[in-house]
C-alpha cells in the first residue's frame, strides 16, 4: 500500500501541473466571483449598500414612498422564499453542479496533457534508467499513472469544487445577509449541497468509465512515440478519417470519434424537460432537485455493454503500453 502511495506522490512531484493548474483555475474563479459579489453588483445597483440593508437605520434615510417600496419588496421576497423550498434546492443544486463542471472540465484538460507526457518525459530526460534499476515492475508504474489520471485527479477536483462552493455561499451570505437582495436569494440548504455532491461523484465515475479507452490510447502513444507525442496522438485518427472520406466518401471514423467524446452525455438519457422552468403542483418555479435528478438515467451508463467492452479495450491498450515500456531500449 505504501509503495502505491509513493508512486502516486512521485507523479505529483514530477508533474506539478496536476495540482498547480487546478488550484490556479479555482483561484481565478473565486476571485472573479468575489469581484462580482463585492464590486460589480453594488456598482450596478448604484448604491453603497445602504439600499440593500433592510434594517431600520437604513430605511429611515429613505423617503416615505421609497421605504414602502423596499419594505414591500423584502416582504414579497421572504414570502416567496418560504413557499419555494424546492426551488431553493434546484437553484443550489444546479449552481453546485455548474461549479463542479467548471473544475472537473479543466482538470480533464490537465489530465489529457499529463497522459500524453507522463511516459514520454521519463524517456526524454532518461530518468527511466533510474526507475528501471529499482525493483519496480513496469505494470506498477504504468498503472499508477493511470490511477492518477482516472481516480486521484477526478476525486481531487470534486473535493476542490466542494470547498469552492461553500466558500462562494459564504461570500454571498457575508455580503447580502440581512439585505433586500439577501432576502430574495435562496437560503443555503446543506441537503441540496450533499445531493449535488453525490450526483457529481456518480457522474464523475461514469465519465471515468466512458473515457477510459481514450486514457489508455494516450498512455500507449506516450509510451511509443519518440518525439512529438501530441502529433502522433492526433495524426492516426485524422489520417483514418481523411482516407475514409477520400476513398469511401463516408464519415464513420469521425462519427465514432464524436461518439467517444459526446456519447457519455447521451447515455444519461436526460429528459429535455428536466431543466425547464415550468409549473409544479400548480405553482410556477423550477423543478425540484429530486425531480431533476430522477431524470438522469444512470443505468444507461453503468448497464451499457459498450462501456464494459471499452474497458476491455482499455485493458489491452494499457497492457501494450506496459510491454512497450518494458522492452524499449533506452541505452
Amino acid at each position: 500500500m505504501n509503495s502505491h502511495v509513493i508512486h502516486i506522490k512521485r507523479e505529483f512531484w514530477e508533474h506539478r501541473s496536476l495540482w498547480i493548474a487546478p488550484v490556479v483555475w479555482v483561484g481565478i474563479i473565486t476571485l472573479l466571483f468575489a469581484w462580482t459579489v463585492f464590486a460589480v453588483i453594488p456598482h450596478v445597483t448604484g448604491h453603497d449598500g445602504s439600499f440593500m440593508s433592510a434594517d431600520a437605520g437604513a430605511l429611515s434615510q429613505l423617503s416615505e414612498s421609497d421605504r414602502k417600496e423596499v419594505e414591500k419588496a423584502v416582504a414579497e421576497a421572504k414570502e416567496h422564499s418560504e413557499h419555494s423550498s424546492g426551488d431553493k434546492d434546484a437553484f443550489f443544486a444546479f449552481s453546485y453542479l455548474a461549479i463542479s463542471g467548471l473544475v472537473t472540465g479543466f482538470a480533464s484538460i490537465v489530465v489529457f496533457f499529463y497522459l500524453i507526457d507522463c511516459l514520454y518525459s521519463e524517456r526524454r530526460d532518461r530518468s527511466i534508467l533510474f526507475w528501471k534499476s529499482l525493483p519496480i515492475s513496469d505494470a506498477r508504474v504504468v498503472l499508477s499513472k493511470l490511477a492518477v489520471a482516472l481516480v486521484v485527479v477526478p476525486l481531487g477536483a470534486l473535493l476542490l469544487a466542494a470547498v469552492v462552493q461553500l466558500l462562494m455561499v459564504f461570500m454571498v451570505w457575508a455580503r447580502f445577509h440581512g439585505s433586500a437582495i439577501g432576502a430574495a436569494l435562496p437560503d443555503l440548504t446543506l441537503l441540496a449541497w450533499f445531493k449535488s455532491q453525490t450526483v457529481a461523484l456518480v457522474l464523475a465515475v461514469g465519465g471515468v468509465l466512458w473515457y477510459a479507452p481514450i486514457a489508455g490510447y494516450l498512455l500507449l502513444m506516450s509510451s511509443w512515440a519518440r518525439r512529438n507525442v501530441f502529433l502522433w496522438v492526433v495524426l492516426p485518427p485524422a489520417a483514418l478519417a481523411a482516407l475514409e472520406g477520400f476513398f469511401f466518401h463516408s464519415m464513420h471514423v469521425l462519427e465514432f470519434i464524436g461518439w467517444r467524446f459526446t456519447g457519455y452525455v447521451r447515455l444519461l438519457h436526460v429528459d429535455e424537460n428536466a431543466l425547464n422552468i415550468g409549473t409544479r403542483d400548480g405553482a410556477a418555479g423550477a423543478s425540484d432537485v429530486g425531480d431533476v435528478l430522477s431524470k438522469l438515467d444512470l443505468s444507461g451508463m453503468f448497464l451499457n455493454a459498450e462501456v464494459w467492452i471499452a474497458l476491455l479495450v482499455t485493458a489491452g491498450l494499457v497492457f501494450a503500453a506496459i510491454r512497450l515500456r518494458r522492452y524499449r531500449d533506452e541505452s
